[in-house]
């Protein structure tokens, strides 16, 4: 099948890029992975559970725009991750766009609850798959001259938080390491950045929705009035993976209805 990419020519044009999304299957990361792959990109789709990551790979590969492969790695695990490139670069090439996507939150409560167990695995999935995937790419992101890093961060990691302690110490951290390796690498042709989404209606956020109080908090910071929609983050992560976002280098850009930046009284 011959298939055509109408982006084409334009700053937003990804043909003959090669991304790799981790957690591309569901939720945001699915919709990236349709995005990237509709813009142009043959996309690698890092997932859980194998057959789904199939099945998003095999609708992607039905349509115009690039193609899509579907993979299992479990992201704590250095050893899937480091097997997880290899298999791309066997089947679509060196990866040029890096999307870390995947993460965990596995701890709400106290900080006096929270184990090292959690600490560790937390850190594990949230930083240093981004790191070990990083270290991995960089030396051949370098020797084109082109590369994107993009980290999906959260909002909450912009404030302090009484509850979310693993979960947003692993998020800030990744901000500070994308920002480190943007002031490294940038004159390589390299750019890293974080996306931080706010309200999103995803798997993830389906606890907090459910709670009418807990709702009503999130909403009195909106500046629109409404939950994102995955696409809406996907769209900025097309943007920074392009060639027009060739200039944005070190940034979190947080794409949440204006969320961090209402005062509520």
């Amino acid at each position: 099948m011959v298939q055509n990419n109408r982006f084409a020519g334009t700053l937003f044009d990804l043909s003959g890029r090669t991304a790799l999304v981790t957690g591309g299957s569901r939720g945001i990361g699915r919709a990236i992975s349709e995005r990237l792959a509709q813009h142009g990109a043959n996309v690698a789709i890092l997932g859980r559970k194998l057959e789904i990551a199939q099945e998003v790979a095999e609708l992607i590969n039905s349509r115009d725009g690039g193609r899509a492969l579907g993979l299992s790695a479990n992201i704590t695990r250095r050893e899937d991750l480091l097997a997880a490139i290899e298999a791309v670069e066997a089947q679509l090439g060196a990866v040029d766009i890096l999307v870390a996507n995947a993460a965990l939150h596995i701890h709400v409560g106290p900080s006096a609850d929270m184990s090292d167990a959690i600490l560790e695995k937390t850190m594990d999935a949230n930083f240093r798959a981004l790191h070990v995937l990083s270290q991995r790419l960089l030396p051949g992101m370098g020797a084109r001259k082109w590369g994107r890093i993009v980290n999906i961060g959260t909002i909450a990691a912009h404030f302090g938080s009484g509850v979310y302690h693993s979960y947003t110490l692993s998020k800030a951290l990744a901000m500070q390491y994308v920002r480190n390796i943007a002031v490294e690498h940038g004159e390589a042709g390299i750019r890293a950045n974080t996306v931080s989404p706010g309200l999103v209606r995803t798997d993830m956020s389906a606890g907090l929705v459910a709670n009418p109080d807990e709702l009503a908090k999130e909403m009195a910071r909106s500046t629109v009035g409404r939950m994102g929609a995955p696409d809406e983050i996907a769209g900025v992560i097309v943007m920074l993976a392009s060639d027009a976002g060739g200039y944005v280098n070190g940034q979190t850009i947080a794409v949440d209805g204006g969320q961090t930046i209402k005062y509520v009284v």
